[in-house]
């Protein structure tokens, strides 16, 4: 079977990722890299379109990421000055595929935009470094005053927010909200039209209230007016889609719905709402279990695929240590999730650890346990990196690609490289280079001294020695790492493994 995909931008998390994934009797083609965008510049739209169409003149299918093709990429789409009509015009690249290439199945996506709580303009627009907080601030009042949920304290600061939000920053951003709902509404059209066999809107980093979300009433609204509410979900999402879509064009292709039930190690775990999200994460796997073309099931006994999610009873960012006491120590319990997983395991089912309880990175106690109880490579998917949903989309893709390929050391390799990006990485070698390289320096953490520069060196050779001596089952499979930082930051890093022979039994 062979895949076109056209990621959402150029970051390993989109342009790798699904490429080492456990194959499944497919191939997976991706652009050049030379015709993707970098960070804040966009793709040439114009030569990814033609490039898209002589790929994919012999594909079975293909993944397209509609905010790369028309906007350049997903930071390019929070940017852009460019007409409606070209953006329209690009959004129908949907109906000259099919008409060019009928037999072949269009998955797309596109997303709903950001709307971060935070005052940075690494992504976003430069103002945002400025007063990005006052308009996530505006846009979570704004909402909840047309709910009538205003409070008095909350009116009084909305007044404070209007007077430091500059007029100009602020009619630009929601201009900008505003043309991109639009295009997107055209997409979905083209949608209901036919034009695309499998559509999501990912909502990109979201709140329960904000611009965000009022975006997605829009969205939910459009939907229903047309009938196409059960046909297209709409979720917390972005770097995940994907991978998510990978998984459910293969399954589609041999006409088969894996069974997944979902196990928590917290009681209240299926209740929590993620960091950067809008709903409990219970409601959001329901979308993320069928948007990779999956059935989720509530019994181990009738389940291929257990996804068992490291969850505590709240969700805390970044938290000091006290406060992990009761929402991690006394309402989770590690003993019997672990337990659990051996117990699943010997049933014979696939286990996925979607390791969430910690944004931005994994659970070091949770993984440590799972080094100490030999599972780390007798599990069959393992993901703990940036949002919730992101780790949720990456291990159901491999599991449901090893459910159809039983591709041993494509999964096991896949596995080594999560471990080495979201447990060496995200949560160690990360604030490594944050506090010992950056400074030394005289660097930030949004601007390294190359994309493999110094920084980015110490930080692999602290990365090798944190593995060696701390998960030394895992680097005696790992004969060497490349490293380099794709954005110039420290945030994520791209990693190349290779590996050496040696497959752990199931």
């Amino acid at each position: 079977m062979k895949i076109v995909l056209v990621p959402l931008d150029e970051r390993p998390c989109n342009y790798q990722f699904p490429c080492l994934m456990p194959k499944a009797d497919h191939t997976l083609i991706v652009p050049p890299m030379a015709l993707m965008g970098l960070k804040k510049r966009p793709a040439d739209a114009e030569k990814l379109a033609e490039w898209l169409y002589a790929a994919a003149a012999d594909a079975d299918a293909c993944i397209l990421s509609m905010d790369t093709l028309i906007y350049g990429g997903l930071i390019p789409s929070r940017l852009h000055h460019i007409d409606r009509e070209t953006l329209f015009a690009r959004a129908d690249i949907l109906k000259e595929l099919k008409a060019r290439y009928p037999a072949c199945k269009l998955y797309a996506f596109q997303t709903v935009m950001r709307c971060p709580r935070f005052s940075n303009g690494d992504e976003e627009p430069d103002y945002y470094w400025d007063c990005g907080a006052e308009i996530h601030l505006y846009g979570k009042y704004l909402h909840r005053e047309s709910l009538g949920l205003l409070t008095e304290e909350e009116a009084a600061d909305f007044e404070r927010v209007k007077a430091a939000v500059a007029k100009e920053a602020l009619e630009d951003y929601t201009a900008r909200r505003e043309i991109n709902l639009e295009v997107l509404f055209h997409t979905l059209e083209l949608v209901s039209a036919g034009f695309a066999d499998g559509f999501l809107v990912p909502q990109d980093d979201s709140a329960p209230y904000g611009f965000t979300s009022l975006d997605r009433t829009r969205v939910k609204r459009f939907l229903k007016e047309r009938g196409m509410q059960l046909s297209v979900p709409v979720y917390p999402a972005a770097d995940d889609v994907g991978m998510s879509l990978l998984a459910r064009a293969i399954l589609e292709k041999r006409g088969i719905r894996p069974k997944v039930y979902v196990y928590y190690a917290a009681t209240n775990g299926p209740f929590v709402v993620p960091s950067f999200e809008d709903r409990t994460i219970d409601a959001t796997i329901k979308n993320q279990i069928l948007a990779a073309g999956a059935r989720r099931v509530y019994s181990l006994a009738e389940c291929d695929i257990v996804l068992a999610v490291n969850i505590g009873a709240e969700m805390l960012y970044l938290p000091k240590e006290e406060a992990r006491s009761i929402p991690y120590d006394v309402e989770r319990s590690l003993p019997e999730y672990l337990d659990f997983l051996k117990y699943a395991l010997g049933e014979g089912k696939i286990v996925a650890v979607a390791d969430v309880a910690d944004p931005t990175g994994s659970d070091l106690e949770l993984v440590e346990l799972l080094r100490d109880e030999d599972l780390l490579l007798r599990v069959h998917a393992y993901a703990g990196w940036n949002t919730s949903s992101n780790t949720l989309g990456t291990v159901l893709c491999e599991s449901l690609l090893y459910f159809v390929g039983r591709d041993e050391r494509g999964n096991r390799d896949f596995l080594l490289h999560r471990y080495y990006d979201d447990v060496g990485y995200c949560s160690h070698t990360r604030y490594f280079i944050d506090t010992v390289p950056v400074p030394k320096y005289g660097l930030t953490v949004f601007e390294l001294d190359g994309v493999r520069g110094k920084c980015v060196e110490e930080g692999r050779m602290e990365l090798l020695s944190y593995m060696q001596e701390t998960y030394p089952m895992l680097a005696a499979l790992v004969e060497d790492v490349e490293m380099w930082s794709p954005w110039n930051r420290t945030f994520e890093m791209g990693f190349s493994l290779k590996t050496k022979d040696g497959i752990a039994e199931k």
